[in-house]
């Protein structure tokens, strides 16, 4: 099974998990059937898997972690503003060195 990491500006902000998720269900919707079209994909959100022991690491603690998790994943799918976070720069620049394949979502 193919992994996507969808990688979204976070901050700390709730908000933002609840937009990582507009995200993916706006891609789905505009795309009917994807997930029955590829069944082979699945969507990885590390602001869900990660972001409630934001405040309790170092930044760059926590970015080691997502690092790990983008290293096991197929695809970087990248969205938002992202070009104004920090944390997602270094995640790009992380997939790129690594040559895992990047998408970026114009949302």
């Amino acid at each position: 099974m193919r992994i996507i990491y969808i990688a979204y500006p976070f901050g700390g902000e709730q908000e933002n998990v609840e937009k990582v998720e507009n995200v993916i269900k706006g891609l789905l919707h505009k795309h009917k059937g994807l997930l029955h079209k590829h069944p082979d994909c699945t969507f990885y959100s590390p602001l869900h898997a990660t972001g409630f022991f934001y405040d309790q690491l170092p930044y760059l603690e926590g970015l080691i972690h997502c690092f790990e998790a983008l290293s096991r994943r197929d695809e970087l799918w990248i969205a938002g503003d992202w070009r104004n976070s920090r944390g997602c720069n270094m995640e790009h620049g992380f997939a790129e060195a690594k040559g895992i394949p990047i998408k970026v979502i114009n949302n």
